[in-house]
């Protein structure tokens, strides 16, 4: 199926482009009509209880919303007649979603139940939603109290494919979507963009790490979200979600700055009784309450709420743990009868903190990760009783959060140089603004005016160190839909026409230490060092887009085509740009039975700060050590010379990927199937790594006291060597194909039971589009050091791959307010290999002499200067590594009683089931499989 797709997406898009051109010469010979209605609230079967004010009704085919007046009612003019799907929704209530039939003016009567556990259906899973964004999934405020999530991330397990989460607040929780195995996980969490009520966050300003030159990583300094990676979620409150829907297909053109997918976050607005909930586990105490106010006639809502978790990472480690303190409050009103707005202020505090271990008096770590920040929040629809234009729609967010992390340990085996100067080429001795001349009488000092009262030093063996680092992030986003609806002939257009803007900046004071106490160096960087930084200093990161979209609605005899194509212009900082183009299609081949889509889309992401503007690499040789001498230690000298690289990458451009899909769903009697196939072609996606321009040739000269009783040195030696350093890049690729499956059986009323199945199988091949570096060496010093050896491009392809099903049978008793949910999830395939190309010969290696590329001649490999090019190979690093099916058994109970007490249970891996497999790539060595036993408890008190 996936080999078809690329001819699928040029077929349909002729097809559909040539049949949007016939209809526009077709005349609109149908008429306009008024719909009105009132919405009443309903609670079982005891009918109409009061109208509902504030309830959002739309057609989102004509681009028409309204809110109800205080007396529930509503009123649409110039609705064109025929078949449309209206919408009702409301905090609290089952979404009503029904078909009218418009062919003359109407007023209807609509009663929407509470969205409880007393329903005949419960909708405690995910359902897949009808709309123009792709294909996506929507999860209901039930079904995240069913699960008993403690994250977004928990959501993921309810998705086709999706593995059993156990709920904790353990680590940075981060969204991935289509995703198999770790080479690219940072990578796709980093292209999922997660919108809070119409505005994304955002991760871009994020400078919390401590060496992403010195050896290219960037994990998160005392813990939290990475730089270059995505959002950190545990500091959004589920008890304050109302829905969540995820689009894992090819989103519409309104959605910028995203490669993977998007993740949409509505939160509670409108009135509400006091909810108190609280959770426990093994791992986790959470506690929160939520209330809406309803301030009266014309006054809006005022919804409140507080939410406290306390997490340790596990019982016996108390040490690690995490807290977090979240409130919301968020206003809602509809002013002039036509602008719907809310307006929110979130306060936000996390910290992850691992205090000193009693037991380790060896290393005596400790370390914190601290968020404190606020999001302010505002977006509203404004209805236009207009023949063209519908509605404006706008979001403006402005966040601000400050990040304070800090990591102290005690350094043994430390001993290395280290030198108080930024300055490119300078030569400073352990004694500041002191000259060192050679026999020759040549100072061998290089000394700035700038370094005059700065020295160099060389660290002890065992010293305790900490460094932190203070990052202010101040994000910023504004947006503006304006939406237009035209009938052409017997087609319904529904325009989108929109901007937006995002910047982030970083106001932190940045990375602190000692400079007699600094970080310790990395060993697998030759010579590097490190240096504090501030990040108010660097230049933030701003993106202004332009974006148009056309819904295509039509009827073809029976038969409804369903056609959104868009275009995205997105410019980013550093005179950078790109095109997004975007189309989504449905067709019913045969009327509410079976029909077909596809989808095609490029997506763009814009790079972090931490790509766009990377701290410079600093280097130490020492020239002169006289520390372990027999000379006085008040007239040893200690000198180093210091060589700074700029790591910025002028070329860097921006990710895309391309998305492709292709699909069915099918409908008999009660039951849905639907099936997608996808293809993703991530080919230039960010990395901090090494690349050709990241080795710089460097003379180490060093030198000896010529004369015992006088500081008078000569050169003992001279050698060329390479200062190596990372930098961001486009070298990460990711393919991912796959095919995802959800049947939906229904609810046998005989049995009280519904049924779910759904699936996916995806793989995914991750690379470097660059060369492998290899030289094989370790020593610090000048004599022993040689070339780099550059092995193929692509030399090793990782390929992960899984298939995973879950079965959930729903049981409920409508009655006793009962729902129970036995899920059985299989892995049946999960794998890993890495394949190699040219292995063992390089292609190509960087001369230490002068830092330039040549070809390399195989027959001289057995040179003294190449031998350590020669990468030796591991024939057992190429063994597929797969596992046989595993099974997985999971729980959850959610009992009502009454209509103020809700008692939720579950259990993972409930049978305690633990699969013991033997390596195949490490024979005798032996993994086990499957999450450990894990259940929780929870309660929720409601009080009208």
């Amino acid at each position: 199926m996936i080999k078809y797709l690329s001819c699928f997406k040029h077929l349909i898009l002729v097809f559909l482009c040539l049949l949007a051109g016939i209809n526009s010469f077709a005349q609109d010979t149908k008429r306009n009509f008024t719909i009105g209605g009132t919405v009443y609230e309903q609670k079982g079967n005891k009918g109409p209880v009061t109208p509902i004010s504030s309830a959002t009704v739309s057609i989102s085919e004509y681009g028409i919303n309204a809110a109800t007046s205080t007396n529930g009612r509503f009123s649409f003019t110039r609705v064109p007649s025929g078949k449309v799907k209206l919408s009702l929704s409301y905090l609290g209530k089952i979404t009503l979603d029904t078909l009218i039939d418009v062919q003359s003016d109407l007023d209807l009567k609509f009663y929407l139940a509470e969205a409880d556990f007393r329903l005949k259906e419960v909708n405690v899973t995910a359902s897949n939603t009808d709309n123009s964004n792709g294909t996506s999934s929507k999860i209901s405020r039930s079904a995240i109290d069913h699960l008993q999530a403690a994250s977004l991330t928990d959501l993921l397990s309810l998705l086709p494919g999706g593995p059993t989460i156990n709920p904790n607040l353990a680590n940075a929780k981060q969204i991935t979507l289509r995703n198999v195995g770790s080479p690219t996980q940072d990578l796709n969490a980093f292209g999922t963009s997660i919108i809070i009520n119409g505005a994304p966050v955002s991760n871009n300003a994020n400078l919390q790490t401590m060496s992403p030159a010195v050896s290219g990583a960037s994990g998160s300094l005392g813990g939290g979200a990475s730089p270059g990676a995505g959002f950190d979620v545990r500091t959004v409150s589920l008890d304050n979600v109302e829905s969540v829907e995820i689009i894992r297909g090819v989103p519409g053109v309104q959605y910028g700055d995203v490669t993977a997918g998007v993740m949409l976050v509505n939160t509670k607005a409108g009135a509400q009784p006091l909810n108190i909930n609280v959770r426990t586990n093994s791992n986790l105490y959470q506690f929160s309450a939520t209330k809406g106010l309803d301030l009266g006639a014309k006054k809006g809502a005022l919804n409140l709420g507080i939410d406290y978790a306390s997490n340790v990472t596990s019982p016996v480690q108390s040490y690690l743990n995490y807290k977090k303190i979240t409130g919301t409050a968020l206003y809602s009103n509809t002013f002039f009868d036509n602008l719907k707005s809310t307006t929110s202020l979130d306060l936000l505090y996390g910290k992850d903190t691992r205090k000193p271990n009693p037991d380790d008096l060896v290393n005596q770590i400790s370390s914190k990760g601290q968020d404190l920040g606020f999001i302010f929040n505002t977006r509203g629809n404004l209805s236009f009783d207009n023949a063209w234009l519908r509605a404006i729609n706008y979001v403006a967010r402005v966040g601000y959060t400050v990040k304070d992390s800090y990591y102290e340990t005690l350094y043994t085996s430390a001993t290395s140089p280290y030198s108080m100067t930024y300055t490119d080429g300078a030569i400073l001795t352990n004694k500041p603004n002191t000259p060192v001349f050679d026999t020759n009488g040549q100072q061998l000092t290089n000394i700035s005016p700038a370094d005059q009262s700065l020295y160099a030093i060389a660290l002890p063996s065992a010293y305790l160190g900490r460094y932190d680092i203070n990052g202010k992030e101040f994000n910023t986003y504004f947006k503006t839909v304006a939406t237009f609806f035209n009938r052409v002939g017997v087609t319904n257009h529904r325009w989108l026409l929109g901007a937006d803007f995002k910047s982030d900046k970083n106001y932190g004071d940045g990375k602190t230490f000692s400079d007699t106490a600094p970080p310790y160096r990395n060993l697998s960087a030759v010579n590097a060092s490190f240096r504090q930084r501030v990040y108010k200093d660097i230049a933030g990161l701003d993106q202004f887009g332009l974006f148009a979209e056309d819904q295509l609605n039509a009827k073809i005899g029976e038969n409804h085509l369903l056609l959104v194509a868009g275009l995205r212009y997105d410019r980013f900082s550093g005179n950078r740009n790109a095109l997004s183009p975007r189309i989504n299609a449905s067709l019913d081949i045969v009327p509410r039975v079976f029909s077909i889509n596809g989808a095609y889309g490029q997506l763009a992401k814009a790079p972090a700060i931490l790509h766009l503007s990377p701290e410079d690499a600093y280097f130490e040789y020492v020239n002169i050590n006289e520390t372990a001498s027999a000379i006085p230690a008040d007239q040893q000298v200690y000198m180093t010379t210091t060589r700074v690289f700029s790591t910025e990458n002028p070329d860097l451009k921006i990710a895309k990927n391309k998305k492709s899909e292709i699909g069915f769903t099918l409908k008999v009697s009660q039951a849905t199937l639907k099936v997608t196939g996808f293809r993703e072609r991530l080919n230039n996606g960010y990395a901090l790594s090494n690349t050709v321009n990241g080795y710089k040739p460097v003379t180490y000269n060093e030198y000896v006291r010529a004369n015992a009783a006088q500081p008078v040195y000569q050169l003992s030696q001279s050698n060329p060597v390479l200062a190596k350093f990372y930098m961001p890049n486009n070298a990460q690729v990711a393919n991912t194909e796959g095919i995802e499956a959800d049947l939906n059986l229904g609810r046998f009323d005989a049995i009280r039971s519904a049924f779910t199945l759904n699936g996916a199988y995806i793989r995914t091949e991750s690379y470097s589009n660059d060369y492998f570096f290899y030289d094989g060496q370790s020593t610090t010093g000048g004599a022993g050091r040689t070339h780099i050896g550059l092995y193929e491009k692509g030399m090793a392809k990782e390929y992960n791959q899984s298939f995973v099903t879950a079965l959930r049978s729903t049981h409920n008793i409508p009655q006793l307010g009962f729902v129970v949910t036995l899920t059985t999830q299989v892995t049946w395939n999960e794998s890993n290999q890495t394949k190699f190309g040219n292995d063992s010969i390089p292609v190509k290696y960087i001369s230490k002499i002068d830092g330039q590329i040549y070809d390399f001649d195989a027959s001289r490999a057995g040179e003294d200067q190449f031998k350590t090019l020669i990468r030796p190979t591991n024939p057992s690093q190429a063994i597929k590594e797969s596992y046989p099916p595993l099974l997985n058994f999971n729980f959850n109970l959610t009992k009502e009683i009454e209509d103020y007490l809700r008692v939720s249970f579950f259990a993972n891996n409930m049978f305690r089931y633990y699969q013991i497999t033997e390596s195949k790539r490490n024979p005798g060595t032996f993994i086990k499989r499957n999450s450990r036993l894990f259940f929780g408890l929870g309660l929720s008190l409601k009080i009208k």
